[in-house]
């Protein structure tokens, strides 16, 4: 975003005022969002979960492997709560999202902020096309703020299966130079989809933190993200499917093929187009695609699931998510995830453990979390450090507020950008090595017995803007393990920040086993001083 506004002359604004007005003259959102192909191809699905099979299911080859007869005899005994299981490591989400989409006879529903196209984005898709060849329907809907033309083209070579179909939803309608969108439609594209789900045959989702990519699936070779995503059985899949089918259906969802059309020089062959599945250079042991390759062999998540050996544990669990109409403005604010969380969670009494990798609390958030300590609830904070965090805006709209909530008994850690490259010890916090760490996970616990986990982050984009998706999962053991993890056990891998009695801040943290203290905020030169002091000065608190 601009930070310095420059007047330009009358004559470069009328030029500019001409060309938006043409732009938006000329191009439009398509009038008709949903093709009657993909129409269609959802009502097989509901064909395949009604009394009348969808014929073409005979064909679905499923090599013995019956994931709806493994979870359903787990569903039965547990009618009325629903499983859980944690996955922390990237390797392990990658893995159970391929082997799942592998062991699936009906459908594959996911729905992804960001979907990248890159080796996991692409592995992941061949994974959903060869689940299509065997017959199974896939639906995939992205948030269109991260996309580009190069990979609508992509899009429209996997959407060309029968048994596919891509939506876009709140799509921007310049595909080919994007940045004209900011001029025609910055209100409306200002709001996305944030959701991260990933359902099989209606039976078991994957939901958490995770976008898809290899930084998100801790395969960046130049950085990754600390995440947490959950594996969900049993009762709660139910209203996540019916969440993913409300903005499936939205007039705010267009098929692919009504917003790109396939360029002249480019391949329709999907298979042909996956130039980032290819061999490594030199065939390297240590290769990204060696990695996923591994990651998948050293799982055993099909033969558990079918063998009843995941430790799912079993819990009664909320499932909450933002109306689609939040991107249009249409629903009243009090629908918004963030009121039915204070509906739902109340107030704590005893202790509050916040994991947000955007952390923007507010005047108004730090007067409640003020007012919860003095009260003698117990708080602790992780967030990113300025050198983790990937925006810098937002560290600008957290750091202010550290002094208040320090003097009140918060406690508050920051992940340091080279956490991956401390020893773990932690196992909520366990990563493979890599050059640079950023936090992207978002829950929170809240006393001895409710944790949440989703894709909210404690700040105002999630609350008031962008759409969002999570579970409330009752568990005192997952709570004492999310409030334990805030603890001098994690100076390996974040700083505890502290407030001397003159009003300074101090960073205290551990290297190569010893305490090491910093007077200043570590890795902060005067020129990024300079530029988060001008950014928390602005009042942009509520874009954050």
């Amino acid at each position: 975003m601009s930070m310095f506004n420059i007047e330009p002359s009358s004559l470069s604004l009328s030029l500019t005022l001409g060309l938006t007005l043409g732009l938006s003259a000329c191009q439009s959102l398509p009038k008709q969002p949903h093709l009657p192909e993909s129409q269609a191809l959802s009502a097989r699905v509901d064909a395949l979960y009604s009394k009348e099979q969808d014929p073409q299911a005979k064909n679905i080859q499923t090599d013995n492997i019956d994931l709806v007869s493994a979870i359903s005899a787990q569903n039965d005994i547990h009618p009325d709560l629903s499983g859980y299981h944690p996955i922390v490591t990237g390797a392990n989400a990658f893995a159970a999202r391929s082997i799942l989409t592998g062991m699936a006879t009906r459908n594959i529903d996911a729905q992804y902020y960001i979907w990248h196209n890159d080796q996991a984005g692409q592995l992941l898709l061949k994974d959903l096309w060869d689940a299509a060849e065997r017959g199974v329907i896939v639906r995939l809907l992205l948030d269109d703020f991260n996309n580009s033309a190069k990979f609508d083209q992509h899009l429209l070579r996997f959407a060309s299966h029968p048994n596919i179909a891509v939506r876009i939803i709140n799509p921007l309608m310049h595909r080919k130079v994007p940045t004209l969108n900011y001029v025609t439609g910055l209100p409306r594209i200002n709001r996305r989809m944030h959701n991260k789900s990933m359902t099989f045959d209606k039976q078991i989702t994957v939901i958490g933190g995770r976008n898809i990519g290899n930084e998100y699936l801790s395969n960046d070779q130049s950085s990754q993200f600390a995440d947490l995503d959950v594996l969900l059985i049993g009762k709660v899949v139910a209203d996540i499917d019916n969440s993913f089918y409300d903005y499936w259906s939205s007039p705010l969802s267009f098929d692919i093929e009504t917003l790109a059309k396939f360029d002249n020089d480019v391949t329709p062959d999907f298979t042909k187009a996956l130039d980032k599945l290819g061999l490594d250079e030199e065939n390297n042991e240590g290769s990204s695609l060696t990695v996923y390759k591994a990651a998948i062999k050293d799982s055993t998540i099909d033969s558990d699931l079918l063998n009843k050996r995941v430790p799912f544990r079993w819990t009664d669990m909320q499932f909450l998510s933002d109306d689609v109409g939040k991107l249009s403005k249409t629903v009243p604010a009090d629908t918004n995830l963030v009121h039915q969380l204070r509906n739902l969670l109340g107030s704590p009494t005893k202790k509050l453990t916040i994991i947000s990798s955007y952390f923007v609390p507010t005047k108004d958030g730090v007067e409640t979390l003020v007012k919860l300590a003095e009260a003698g609830v117990d708080i602790k904070i992780l967030t990113n450090s300025f050198d983790a965090t990937d925006v810098t805006a937002v560290h600008s709209g957290y750091s202010q507020w550290r002094p208040r909530l320090l003097r009140s008994g918060v406690k508050i850690y920051e992940l340091k950008s080279t956490a991956a490259e401390e020893k773990r010890d932690n196992k909520l916090w366990r990563a493979r090595s890599q050059s640079s760490t950023s936090l992207h996970a978002k829950t929170f616990a809240v006393d001895d017995y409710q944790v949440f986990i989703g894709s909210y982050n404690v700040d105002p984009r999630s609350a008031n803007i962008n759409t969002e998706m999570g579970v409330i999962i009752n568990d005192d053991e997952l709570a004492r393990q999310l409030h334990g993890a805030l603890s001098d056990d994690l100076l390996n891998q974040a700083y505890e920040v502290k407030l001397l009695e003159n009003g300074n801040l101090q960073w205290h943290t551990m290297k190569d086993g010893e305490k090491v203290i910093y007077d200043s905020e570590p890795r902060v030169d005067m020129a990024d001083h300079v530029w988060l002091t001008i950014m928390s000065w602005l009042p942009i608190d509520w874009l954050l």
